[in-house]
């Protein structure tokens, strides 16, 4: 009723699976939907089928992890305990180690292309596919910035398929909490 009178435009949910996706599409038109993604956490790609089959889009929580793939941070940085990144796995020492090689990679490929690990990041989302989204969060300006400029970073789709298949063949510690798909 609300959607008739022009109240509403349009909608989304977050989190979900295809499922959900599905029953709600088929009540009303989802606009979007919200869910994790990033280069350590790829597990909603299995949605992309469903978004394109029903002119869906993608919006990306969280998508430089947490600040993690920004590469602004080290195995030595401490947070505070009032800081929701002290108690994150992907934030621990140990996970760093096991993080390396990712690192590396976006590193390597950030030079390349002459732009920050935050922007290949991003850029790397935004030129999968057109409907994404990224929501990156900040407290800062000059990130703001850097995260705006991220549409200037072009990669192929070949570059986009050898990243992808990096991040297959690479061994990661992507332990997010509170992470799920809520159904298939």
């Amino acid at each position: 009723m609300i959607i008739k009178e022009g109240k509403i435009l349009h909608w989304g949910l977050s989190e979900v699976g295809e499922d959900t996706i599905r029953k709600a599409h088929n009540v009303c038109p989802v606009t979007a939907i919200q869910n994790r993604y990033h280069m350590m956490y790829r597990n909603y790609e299995s949605l992309f089928p469903i978004l394109e089959e029903l002119n869906i889009g993608f919006v990306a929580f969280s998508p430089l992890a947490n600040g993690l793939l920004s590469d602004k941070y080290t195995k030595a940085n401490e947070f505070d305990k009032n800081d929701y990144r002290s108690s994150m796995p992907q934030f621990r020492a140990a996970a760093y180690d096991e993080n390396k090689g990712l690192f590396e990679l976006i590193r390597t490929l950030s030079y390349a292309k002459n732009c920050t690990p935050a922007q290949l990041s991003l850029a790397w989302m935004m030129c999968k596919k057109p409907y994404i989204v990224p929501i990156p969060g900040t407290r800062k300006a000059e990130r703001l910035s850097e995260n705006l400029k991220a549409v200037e970073v072009k990669l192929s789709a070949s570059e986009i398929s050898a990243i992808d298949k990096a991040l297959d063949e690479m061994k990661m510690s992507a332990v997010f909490g509170g992470s799920r798909i809520a159904d298939k």
